[in-house]
């Protein structure tokens, strides 16, 4: 079995051709195609949904081998029923391959005016929407998929096209065998897997536990006054604390296990504005006393000659036994008129 491609501009031609009497060129089957109107009314009808393409439509041909022809031959239907199924696989193969022919209107037509058996297929280039066929390497994928079909029905095919499938089969083989290795590692062992699994169920757990949390604290948050906040969470068993690392936290205890702590802001994602009643946070020793540290500086607006009033109310201030006018030390330089040895002089002099 083996497929050639050619092209054609005059789409009445080509479906003239393929269904030619004269070459016995009866209609094996059909898609988006009318079978009961003539190789003409087809025409027309082909013409008003074509685009103005060079290429109007594709002619492809599916011959079979001497051997091939004579045991179709020899079947009642001459063979057409096999043929059909061998058609229909090779046009599958082909849009699989890009040239997708599902939504194209195509006839496929039986000729035996030759000792080979063969078949046409004719394929408009524009689908039923208005677009362009995809006939992107087309003669290639048309001998491949040939050769595909031949192989797998254990047909005779073009040698080379048949060699180089084969090649392909077998590489696109090993690489989905190394991608399945790769990606289900059949070298670890079942306790590896069973321990991978056990963790990622613990991770899953851990997360339901802190979203199921998160949502009770808010739920009692909206229910709750900040004089009934923290009683109502008590009864559900959780306790709000100020913790030194963790700041401000939840606790719980779940059933069968150790109190489990969670921050409310980095773990459960809570925003504290919410509650409507926080618990004290406790200050650390060293910050409750006074840190007053004692400066042997003396400010500038300090550095003035300042004595108490009781220093001055006293008139002499007997410091070492001798006698000091304290109140001449604060006034100016010159010497006070009650100054008591002025005093002395005056009266000397009155002698």
């Amino acid at each position: 079995m083996m497929a050639t491609v050619s092209k054609s501009s005059d789409i009445s031609h080509s479906l003239t051709y393929v269904q030619n009497k004269e070459k016995d060129g009866g209609i094996l089957f059909a898609n988006l195609t009318d079978l009961s109107a003539t190789p003409e009314e087809q025409a027309r009808d082909w013409e008003a949904l074509s685009n103005d393409y060079k290429t109007k439509c594709y002619n492809i041909v599916i011959s079979f081998t001497p051997n091939e022809t004579h045991a179709l031959r020899s079947m009642s239907d001459n063979g057409r029923n096999k043929v059909s199924t061998l058609i229909k696989e090779f046009l599958q193969d082909l849009s699989g391959r890009g040239n997708d022919v599902s939504e194209c209107p195509f006839v496929v037509a039986r000729h035996d005016n030759t000792d080979n058996e063969h078949y046409h297929i004719c394929i408009l280039a524009t689908d039923i929407n208005g677009n362009r066929f995809s006939d992107s390497f087309i003669n290639k994928n048309a001998t491949r998929a040939a050769a595909k079909v031949a192989m797998d029905n254990n047909l005779e095919g073009a040698k080379k096209a048949m060699e180089r499938e084969k090649a392909h089969q077998e590489a696109t083989g090993k690489s989905k065998k190394e991608k399945k290795t790769r990606y289900h590692a059949p070298s670890d062992s079942q306790e590896k897997i069973n321990d991978r699994l056990s963790r990622k169920r613990a991770v899953e757990e851990a997360k339901k536990r802190k979203a199921s949390l998160a949502f009770i604290i808010n739920h009692v948050a909206q229910q709750s006054n900040k004089y009934s906040f923290m009683d109502n969470l008590s009864k559900e068993g959780i306790t709000l604390r100020y913790d030194e690392k963790k700041g401000l936290v939840a606790e719980i205890v779940y059933k069968d296990s150790k109190p489990r702590t969670y921050s409310l802001v980095k773990d459960l994602g809570i925003d504290p504005s919410i509650l409507p009643d926080l618990p004290s946070q406790p200050v650390k020793q060293d910050t409750i006393s006074t840190k007053v540290k004692t400066s042997t500086h003396t400010p500038v607006s300090t550095k003035i000659n300042y004595t108490p009033k009781s220093f001055i109310s006293t008139g002499l201030n007997s410091v070492g036994g001798t006698g000091v006018n304290r109140e001449w030390e604060v006034g100016t330089k010159k010497r006070s008129p009650d100054d008591p040895d002025e005093e002395v002089k005056r009266k000397g002099m009155s002698y």
